[in-house]
């Protein structure tokens, strides 16, 4: 009776360990493809194609490039801490701001790489 118990406890324990990672997992990937996320990943990646491209033109000093990069890194840890107390996911509110912060980074490198 009594191994019978622990079996069946330690199959009730391993199904549940099982269903929370395949919980987990599934909500990482879909949090990581979701179009909010999506859209803000590719605007951080071509700010920082941008930049390397102004760098490596002469366009950008290394001072302003540093600068950039350091604005282009906040708006990433901001991005990242949002979506860790979120859940995995941006709110329509945070995906806003965030493109906001994203178009004033994107008007400082036009004007850097244009002066």
């Amino acid at each position: 009776m009594r191994k019978g118990f622990i079996a069946l406890y330690t199959a009730t324990a391993f199904a549940g360990i099982l269903a929370v990672c395949v919980s987990q997992a599934s909500a990482g990937w879909f949090s990581r493809q979701h179009p909010r996320r999506a859209e803000i990943d590719r605007r951080e990646e071509h700010q920082q194609e941008r930049i390397a491209r102004g760098f490596r033109t002469g366009s950008l000093s290394p001072a302003e490039a540093q600068s950039l990069e350091s604005q282009e890194r906040t708006i990433q840890h901001q991005e990242h801490e949002e979506v860790r107390a979120n859940g995995g996911s941006l709110t329509k509110h945070q995906a806003q701001q965030l493109n906001r912060e994203e178009d004033m980074l994107s008007r400082e490198i036009h004007h850097d790489t244009h002066n």
